[in-house]
């Protein structure tokens, strides 16, 4: 099973992932359509790629009347939206914490990201490579190593 990531130290704001993905899962070129969104942190002129976080105890599962809201374990694990449940109550958009449900007025109904079904288009368009999909344990594998990187190189000097 495996995550999709993201680094703001290598995301550079140009915003291509979400352009990529809201002409695949919305036909139009608009990144209010994505269902990735780029948030620029003020404070210190980094960006910082947010998806749905497929969280374990996912606030938007318990938060749907209709259980229009489910746990897939195919390629990914992932939530996903059943649409022939959903009514576009939009309680699903108040419960997330990450703010990554949009909802399309046009339709009626709440979109978040669905991996792709294992493939994430935004990844493929990730030219900084601020986007991976890596299997869960390689994360804290990677935070220990620069972690010891950190402290060898101070050991260094």
């Amino acid at each position: 099973m495996k995550i999709l990531t993201s680094d703001p130290n290598k995301c550079n704001g140009c915003r291509m992932c979400q352009t990529a993905c809201a002409i695949l899962k919305a036909g139009v070129c608009n990144p209010e359509k994505s269902r990735i969104r780029v948030i620029e942190m003020d404070e210190c002129d980094r960006y910082l790629p947010l998806v749905c976080q497929n969280c374990e105890d996912a606030p938007c599962i318990a938060a749907c009347p209709k259980e229009a809201i489910s746990r897939s374990y195919d390629q990914v694990v992932r939530t996903v939206i059943d649409y022939n449940k959903c009514v576009g109550c939009k309680m699903c958009l108040n419960a997330c914490s990450f703010g990554t449900i949009g909802f399309d007025e046009d339709r009626g109904r709440p979109f978040k990201c669905d991996l792709c079904g294992g493939d994430p288009l935004c990844v493929h368009f990730c030219e900084p490579g601020a986007l991976t999909l890596k299997d869960p344990t390689m994360i804290q594998y990677d935070q220990a190593r620069v972690s010891a990187l950190k402290r060898t190189a101070g050991m260094r000097r």
